[in-house]
């Protein structure tokens, strides 16, 4: 049986994150960060971002750990949304609360 990869699920990302920023924010948390993939949508040159992330672990990296500890951090001013095996859509438990709501 083929061994599953050390991939986990990032969204909530904006648009202008960069593979750069995204490895140094699970770098800040002690994590080795072995590929990134900002998913874009469209084809050709007609592509733009949306959002999402596909992250490859280190080999020997516990991803329910790292999800656990990644899940809500800061990353370009918002929080992440860190999955084990699927993107999330926009999740109400990070949706910044209204001004003067109760």
């Amino acid at each position: 049986m083929a061994q599953k990869q050390n991939i986990i699920y990032v969204s909530n990302l904006p648009y202008e994150a960069t593979n750069d920023a995204l490895e140094a924010a699970f770098e800040k948390e002690g994590y080795d960060v072995d590929h990134i993939e900002l998913i874009r949508k469209g084809a050709g040159t007609r592509t733009k971002a949306c959002g999402l992330a596909a992250v490859t672990l280190k080999a020997g990296t516990d991803r329910e750990v790292c999800c656990r500890k990644m899940d809500g951090k800061g990353c370009f001013g918002r929080p992440m949304i860190v999955r084990l095996d699927k993107f999330c859509g926009d999740d109400l438990a990070y949706a910044p609360k209204a001004q003067g709501a109760q």
